[in-house]
């Protein structure tokens, strides 16, 4: 293996790590259903109206998952990073059309499976089971949370969670993309900043 490509996959391990031991026969089964995949920034690794092939773990890079309305208006999902799953998983799953635009926002490298690969190895192996499984829960409560917080709270408390949550973030995205996060206009969104560094 390339020292590049080690490096990739020895992310992946740590992060599957966090959540369940890894014997190195076991490491070498499951790399062997991934590729390698470079994204350009301002890819598009999924368009609205296709069906989502492959889900992506994320090495290295950014990427904006979003829903456009009837009026074109983007509403930002979330921002996969790395250590983050990026795909359409409910399209993956049922090959049915996503309403789903991915873009990566940077230079990024990903590791992908197919549908029957990630089927095959769920099959075959215990331990990517239970870290697939563990990973679709918090997928799931996270969800719940995002839903709760948009309907309960104000747009300065959701983006005082955003800065928390994703420090690392910030830095690397535009205001009209955290605005977009926020379901704020990006001139609202400016006020809040501005509100925000006459309190700091």
């Amino acid at each position: 293996m390339e020292r590049e490509s080690e490096e990739y996959f020895n992310n992946f391990r740590n992060h599957i790590e966090k959540y369940v031991k890894l014997e190195e026969s076991e490491a070498g089964h499951i790399f062997s259903f991934f590729s390698i995949r470079k994204v350009e920034k301002k890819d598009v690794l999924l368009e609205p109206g296709n069906i989502c092939r492959v889900e992506c773990f994320v090495s290295s890079g950014l990427f904006q998952s979003a829903v456009l309305d009837e009026s074109g208006k983007t509403h930002t999902l979330n921002f996969p990073h790395e250590d983050w799953w990026v795909g359409d998983f409910k399209s993956f799953s049922t090959r049915k059309p996503s309403a789903m635009k991915i873009e990566a926002l940077e230079d990024s490298t990903v590791l992908e499976i197919s549908k029957p690969s990630l089927d095959e190895l769920l099959g075959s192996s215990q331990s990517f089971a239970i870290y697939f499984r563990t990973l679709s829960e918090n997928a799931s409560m996270a969800a719940n949370e995002r839903i709760i917080n948009q309907l309960s709270l104000s747009a300065e408390e959701r983006y005082e969670l955003f800065r928390k949550k994703y420090v690392r973030l910030k830095d690397r995205l535009s205001q009209r993309r955290i605005a977009s996060f926020l379901g704020v206009s990006p001139e609202y969104f400016n006020q809040i900043e501005k509100r925000k560094n006459r309190n700091t």
